[in-house]
């Protein structure tokens, strides 16, 4: 598959991924850090740097500004992003870009690291999933399924074009977007990777991820977007939103730097990998969801191995009855659980992820 082709019609303009015109400074402040409206890492100084970046009006006129981190090394290097608040409810990985950011020594460094905390401004402040947009009684968009924009669409198009023309382009050679499960669901570290693109299999596998799932991507996201751009990308799930998991976070830490060791761009010990977590990698996942209303019983856990026939949730109505029954149509691990005990049909209950051989990379890996 030839990724630099599919570019064509993105809208970005991506044939000029690599130019980049200077940092443009607003002369604004917001507490205290200076404001941009555009970024261009080549222009900064060794060491570490931090932003507001302008992005889209309210329908008030006023600005969203989006925080973003940078650390820029002495010597020239791979340019390395880390995102997390993509989906506002999805909050462990802000913690892990933050540690990150704030343990790397650009005196020592090789490259440029940048930290994005919240490009979605409306469902972070709202710890949401979604952007919601006021116009004509509103609505609610998926802000990573609308990548990489539109300069005069609606507010999150528009947020994500002015994210990937002033914040990502010219500025990032390899990607690394940080989320965790929905509200009201659960995943262990759980990495959707495309292994079409060469360079993704290592920097999946330099995490000490549960599950590795090896994935075409969905369009209209941060990763498949990048990829699609000739960048090598992956989404890490960090556990379960709303709230900061030690152990997430700290494996996801640890992943970030077995990437930026393997670019050079700090020096260090690659050290708990996929390989010596055992890590488990598929290629298919299957989503068992609720057929009617009800309290629902999770019988499995994540990481569970389950076979085929299994029963893996019940639902009871409220009087204790059992309205539903639940199995498993073949063998798989557990990828993911609702978490919420009272689930509207469609609603999910129980997510596998199994390895399939007839599959190839070609139909999605």
């Amino acid at each position: 598959m030839q990724y630099l082709s599919l570019a064509v019609g993105l809208g970005l303009g991506l044939t000029g991924l690599s130019a980049q015109a200077a940092t443009e400074y607003t002369g604004d402040k917001v507490q205290g850090i200076q404001v941009i409206s555009k970024l261009d890492v080549s222009d900064l100084a060794v060491g570490q740097h931090r932003f507001m970046v302008e992005t889209v009006e309210t329908g008030t006129g006023q600005r969203w500004y989006v925080p973003v981190m940078v650390a820029k090394g002495a010597a020239d290097g791979k340019k390395v992003l880390l995102q997390a608040g993509v989906h506002g409810d999805e909050l462990n990985g802000v913690r892990v870009v933050q540690q990150v950011m704030a343990q790397l020594k650009p005196a020592k460094m090789k490259g440029t690291v940048i930290g994005v905390i919240g490009p979605n401004r409306s469902g972070i402040e709202r710890v949401s999933r979604t952007w919601a947009i006021s116009t004509s009684g509103g609505e609610y968009v998926d802000y990573n399924r609308v990548q990489p924009g539109k300069e005069f669409g609606t507010a999150p198009q528009r947020q994500a074009w002015l994210m990937w023309n002033n914040v990502y382009k010219g500025n990032v050679d390899v990607a690394i977007d940080y989320h965790t499960q929905s509200t009201g669901a659960a995943y262990p570290l759980f990495i959707y990777a495309d292994y079409r693109n060469p360079e993704v299999p290592t920097i999946a596998e330099l995490f000490p991820a549960d599950q590795i799932k090896k994935d075409p991507g969905e369009p209209g996201s941060v990763e498949t977007t990048f990829i699609e751009s000739g960048i090598p990308a992956i989404t890490v799930e960090v556990g379960t939103p709303r709230l900061y998991e030690n152990d997430m976070i700290t494996r996801g830490i640890r992943g970030a730097q077995n990437v930026l060791i393997h670019y050079k761009v700090i020096d260090g010990k690659i050290e708990d990998t996929a390989q010596s977590r055992k890590t488990y990698i598929g290629n298919e996942m299957t989503s068992i969801g609720a057929k009617t209303g009800g309290f629902a019983e999770i019988l499995v856990k994540i990481g569970d191995d389950v076979k085929k026939g299994q029963k893996v949730a019940i639902q009871r109505n409220a009087f204790g009855d059992v309205v539903a029954e639940y199995t498993s149509d073949k063998d798989g691990k557990v990828l993911s659980i609702g978490t919420d005990v009272t689930r509207e049909p469609r609603a999910l209950l129980v997510r596998l992820l199994s390895i399939n051989p007839a599959e190839s990379c070609n139909k999605g890996c």
